[in-house]
């Protein structure tokens, strides 16, 4: 039964998808569309498995059985499925907006996927498969949105941009469970579309401002450090595309300014003590139950001086790890590295066959500077490889795709034949 259920589902969603004028003015073709849809439903059912392999109850399997139980609580106990979803366990109330743990805010990220997996199982009877399906069909609007600003940015590049939007392997493979990743990655993709949009052609209308609203708050409530890492890179792109100002220095003075208001948020509220909350998310990733993929981390102190003297590390293990000998913590990561590896080989191809300078674009550099301000935190906060890599997935499209399409494959290919 769950077989053909599966079966059924796939060619539905996959034929929706061509019927979607959003997809199809993205200019890929049906057949290329519903070739990504099917990868991406099989690579979600694959990393479950995968993971099932490597953790006795992985968090994917963990959202899936909540959501089974919530689904049986809306057919027998619906005004509880309602009002458990806005009820606050915890002494502090709907206080604790930035804390990782006893925080409303912080189970709110989880109770959202496993309310959408409730409605979810009305349609596909529990069946986690079934539910892999839905799920990547709600996010592949993300990676089309995603996909249909950089075609805009990079004209004539249709298959580089489909393997830096949708098969970079390390995107691929963690957007495409059932977790948190997709649903962010999907959400800043639906919002950078409707920026890129509002600049170039329709204005901010009510229903860009809606859009990019809702995607925001999506944002903030599945990893509010995600939103703040946003907003500074985007109002330095609006900025720079509004009042025709130089991409590279603007983006430096904001930045600038953002990190003297970071460091002094304290001093305006010390319930907004952020370089606080940065140090205590930390501490919260320490003293979670051993990994077997941990690595030393430096204490974090919360102060201008505590930031500098773990910015290398903090770059060296989001940018860098795992290395190639990290597979003696776990096998799993071996193959992580070997792609961590070509994309390391592409940045020195790019630095020797690149076509032109790309700092002159602020939407290239809003993505450079907000992956890499989200890099930074990663860094600072997480000392668990596999944790790392996950988190680092979604931001690598931004960091890949200028690179990739600004390499001069023509010379390169040119070079090698010589050599030959």
């Amino acid at each position: 039964m769950s077989y053909v259920l599966f079966l059924i589902y796939l060619a539905f969603f996959s034929w929706l998808l061509t019927k979607s004028r959003f997809v199809l003015n993205s200019g890929i073709s049906a057949k290329i569309v519903i070739a990504l849809f099917v990868l991406k439903v099989i690579t979600g059912c694959v990393h479950a498995w995968i993971m099932m392999q490597l953790a006795n109850v992985p968090d994917t399997m963990v959202f899936h059985s909540e959501g089974l139980i919530e689904y049986h609580l809306l057919f027998n106990h619906p005004k509880e499925y309602v009002s458990n979803f806005f009820r606050s366990n915890y002494d502090s109330g709907y206080g604790s907006l930035l804390s990782s743990n006893n925080s409303y805010w912080n189970d709110l990220t989880s109770n959202l996927i496993i309310k959408f997996l409730s409605v979810c199982d009305i349609f596909s009877f529990g069946y986690y498969k079934v539910n892999v399906i839905f799920y990547n069909f709600v996010i592949f609007f993300g990676a089309i949105g995603l996909y249909r600003v950089f075609d805009m940015v990079f004209a004539n590049n249709k298959y580089l941009l489909i393997i830096t939007c949708f098969l970079l392997p390390s995107v691929l493979f963690y957007s495409s469970t059932i977790h948190k990743e997709g649903l962010i990655f999907a959400a800043i993709g639906i919002a950078v579309y409707n920026i890129y949009t509002a600049l170039h052609t329709t204005g901010f209308t009510p229903k860009r401002i809606i859009y990019i609203i809702v995607a925001l708050a999506f944002i903030f409530f599945q990893r509010n450090y995600v939103l703040l890492a946003f907003l500074p890179a985007a109002f330095a792109w609006i900025l720079c595309e509004r009042k025709k100002l130089p991409a590279l220095f603007t983006f430096i003075i904001i930045y600038i300014a953002g990190a003297i208001l970071f460091f002094n948020t304290a001093f305006l509220s010390p319930s907004l003590n952020l370089p606080e909350a940065v140090s205590k998310k930390q501490w919260d990733f320490m003293h979670l139950p051993p990994a077997s993929t941990a690595i030393q981390l430096n204490t974090l102190e919360p102060s201008f001086k505590g930031y500098a003297a773990n910015a290398l590390q903090a770059l060296n293990h989001s940018l860098l790890r795992p290395y190639l000998s990290d597979y003696t913590l776990s096998p799993f990561l071996l193959p992580l590295s070997v792609e961590l590896f070509f994309y390391e080989l592409l940045l020195v191809i790019f630095i020797f066959f690149r076509k032109k300078m790309i700092v002159k674009n602020s939407f290239i550099l809003f993505g450079l500077f907000f992956s890499l301000s989200i890099l930074l935190i990663i860094g600072y906060t997480i000392p668990i490889i596999g944790a790392i890599v996950r988190y680092r997935s979604i931001y690598l499209s931004f960091i890949l795709t200028p690179i990739v399409c600004n390499i001069n494959w023509g010379k390169l290919q040119r070079v090698l034949q010589i050599k030959k």
